[in-house]
C-alpha cells in the first residue's frame, strides 16, 4: 500500500517511521488537502472503504486523532488510518488507491 501510494499520490507523506517502527497491519497516511479531499473519509466510505480519521482509540469520534494533531501538525494535510489483515488483497489495495486517485 506505501509502495502504491508514494507512485501514486504526490505529496504522500506518512505519520511515523513506516519502515523501521511500524506496524504491518496499520499505515497512516497524510495527503494534501485540496477541495475534493476536505471529504476524503466520506467518500472513501461510500465507496464501501473503511478507513479512520485517527488512532483506533477515536474510532468513532467526530473529530481526528489529538495525538496525530499535536504530533504531525499540518493544517495542510488529511490524515487517513488504514488498517489490514491477512485477507485483504493486491486488487483490494489497487482500488483504494485508485478511489484515493479521484478523491485527491
Amino acid at each position: 500500500m506505501r509502495e502504491q501510494l508514494q507512485v501514486h499520490i504526490s505529496g504522500v507523506q506518512f505519520n511515523g517511521d513506516v519502515q523501521v517502527h511500524g506496524l504491518y497491519t496499520v499505515l497512516s497516511a497524510a495527503f494534501p488537502k485540496t477541495d475534493k479531499s476536505e471529504m476524503l473519509l466520506f467518500n472513501l466510505d461510500i465507496q464501501g472503504i473503511c478507513v479512520s480519521g485517527g488512532s483506533a482509540c477515536t474510532s468513532g469520534a467526530a473529530r481526528g486523532s489529538h495525538v496525530i494533531g499535536t504530533v504531525y501538525n499540518n493544517p495542510e494535510m488529511v490524515t487517513v488510518r488504514f488498517s489490514f489483515s491477512r485477507h485483504n488483497t493486491k486488487e483490494e489495495i489497487e482500488e483504494v488507491v485508485s478511489k484515493l486517485k479521484e478523491f485527491i
